[in-house]
């Protein structure tokens, strides 16, 4: 049996959105689905396990234990509905989100956790658990906003610097296309530097900027090339931009079924900004 996917459950609503994503994910991979609750994992009151505790206090050990079951059973439960036949294991770890995390996140092919949730981080603001276990995990993490249905045939988008390609992003954005059968579409954006770095005078010679940007939109096909020569199943889209990254990257995410960019030690600006406006799900690889 290949290693799981696993996700992050706390009972909110985008945990269980991510544990959806999760099972499907694990039916893709023919893996099993592996579901942590972590005690350290304060609830919100706002989630559907609270309405049916009727907003019970869960200050104590006994009542986050409590809290922890009812979050699993309720994850396999919504789960069990679209994937009756799917294997599911579950945990309780006793460690704070982001320790119990890490520690279970290592044993898999991904983690998957709701894009708000996991400490009572606002979909919108997102700043916490999810983006920074991100940063310190050496596995892929995904992050899953709620209610997101992608369109038929969508394919899989990968935000990729050409200047600074990563095999590990690469290679990674590849699988999830081939997985799923469905094409790869990569978007290299790029903008021209500013005057004072190229242009004597303040000035933009427009033969100049052109013959950048036709270098720039080179770089692209061939970073591709040894692997179209690996992956010949998976149609790729080559996607040469000259505007924003973090927009162009979030304007083509409605239209996508997963985005894939790159994390290292830090989340960079495109990167941040994209977790706050894509439109789908957003897996998060990290490399050197």
């Amino acid at each position: 049996m290949h290693p799981p996917v696993t996700a992050g459950v706390d009972g909110s609503a985008a945990s269980l959105a991510a544990a959806v994503w999760a099972a499907e994910e694990a039916a893709l991979r023919r893996t099993r689905l592996h579901l942590v609750a972590a005690l350290g994992a304060a609830p919100d009151v706002r989630t559907p396990v609270a309405e049916r505790a009727e907003r019970t206090s869960v200050a104590g050990p006994a009542d986050r234990r409590q809290w922890a079951r009812r979050s699993l059973r309720l994850a396999e439960d919504r789960v069990r509905t679209r994937r009756p036949r799917l294997e599911i294991t579950s945990e309780i770890v006793s460690a704070a989100p982001m320790d119990a995390l890490l520690d279970a996140g290592g044993d898999a092919q991904l983690l998957a956790l709701g894009s708000y949730g996991l400490g009572n981080v606002s979909a919108r603001t997102l700043g916490s658990t999810g983006p920074a276990l991100a940063v310190r995990a050496p596995f892929p993490v995904a992050l899953v906003r709620q209610a997101y249905q992608a369109p038929r045939r969508a394919p899989v988008l990968l935000g990729l610097d050409a200047r600074r390609p990563a095999d590990e992003l690469i290679g990674q954005a590849f699988e999830e296309a081939a997985v799923r059968e469905v094409p790869l579409q990569v978007v290299h954006a790029w903008q021209p530097p500013g005057p004072a770095q190229v242009y004597p005078a303040n000035l933009r010679p427009p033969r100049a900027e052109q013959r950048l940007a036709r270098r720039a939109a080179k770089r692209l096909p061939e970073v591709l090339v040894p692997w179209r020569e690996k992956w010949p199943e998976v149609r790729v889209i080559e996607d040469f931009t000259e505007e924003n990254a973090a927009r162009a990257v979030a304007c083509r995410s409605s239209m996508a079924c997963l985005v894939v960019l790159g994390v290292r030690a830090l989340l960079g600006p495109v990167t941040h900004s994209t977790l706050q406006q894509a439109h789908c799900p957003v897996l998060l690889v990290p490399h050197t």
